[in-house]
Parts: C-alpha cells; structure tokens; sequence
C-alpha cells in the first residue's frame, strides 16, 4: 500500500497517455479517509488490513526520507525488512491498487527441448506445457544475461511454441 497524493501520480504518471493517467487516477479515485474504507473497496478484512498497516508503523525506524538516495527510513522487526524509503500510513487519503505476482524468468530453471516443450524432473516433455521468452533465458544463454535477449528468445521460441501447442491442441 503506498500513500500518494493526486498531485504526486500525475507527476509519476506524466509519461503515460493521457487515457491512460485518467484511467489509473479514475480507478485510484479521491482515496479514502481511513484504512477501513480502503479494505472495503477492495473486499479486505478490514481488521487484518488495520493491524498489518499499524504493524508496519510501529516498525518504521525515522530517519532523514530522501528519494532520491538510499535512505536511512527503514523498518526494524519486519520480515522482509523495509531497508530504505519506509514511512509510516497515517495521513488520509489513502490509495491502493491491486498487484497479481508473475514470473518474469526463472534463471536456469525451466528447461524446454527444441520443440519450447517443458521437460520436467525426469528428463521427459511434459505432454501440454511449452514455454518461450524470459522463462526459459537461462537455457539458451547458459551463463549470465544479457539485457533484452528476452525478447529474441521469445520471439524465436514463442512461434515454435505456438506451433508445438497448435499441433498438441489438434491431436
């Protein structure tokens, strides 16, 4: 949760469209005067968003905020630990988006053979699972990255894996 002010995500969003600042700031809204409202609005347990929130502040170790430099605001007793930048939630309105995890590449992890099929533990392609792109980086450059050969690798791997599911998907 990050506390903003509108004036603040303009700036922040200053490089975006302008369909696309309205649509982030329409769906942001004016905010909302307390943390139970904010729970609401997303269909959180306003007790355990509470609690979470006070557990934060109570955490937040003052320091000098700069955000232009690895600060001295921090958090103490928190798992992962704050190390810069951390402020306490205490002055409305506040904002909140919804944030859904991805894998952006798995280094090394997922190995695929030459038709983008997934090979699993045992060394066999699993039966209906292709990969292309960042997932699979590690296989093709073997040791170290370089930046945005995610896009060749996906490119290149995305029609083999497209045509590898096509293939799978008619059978």
């Amino acid at each position: 949760m990050v506390h903003y002010s509108p004036a603040r995500l303009d700036r922040s969003f200053s490089a975006l469209s302008d369909a696309t600042r309205r649509g982030v700031l329409e769906r942001l809204g004016r905010g909302d005067a307390s943390i139970t409202d904010l729970a609401a609005k997303f269909e959180l347990d306003p007790t355990t968003l509470e609690k979470t929130v006070a557990d934060f502040n109570a955490a937040v170790v003052p320091g000098t905020f700069d955000h232009t430099i690895l600060d001295d605001c921090r958090t103490e007793g928190l798992t992962p630990p704050k190390t810069h930048w951390a402020r306490k939630i205490e002055t409305p309105p506040y904002y909140a988006y919804p944030v859904r995890p991805g894998i952006t590449f798995t280094y090394l992890g997922t190995r695929v053979n030459k038709q983008a099929r997934m090979l699993m533990n045992d060394g066999k392609p699993a039966a209906n699972m292709f990969a292309a792109g960042e997932i699979m980086a590690g296989n093709v450059l073997g040791q170290g990255y370089a930046a945005g050969i995610g896009m060749t690798i996906g490119s290149v791997f995305g029609r083999v894996a497209g045509r590898e599911a096509a293939k799978h998907a008619r059978n």
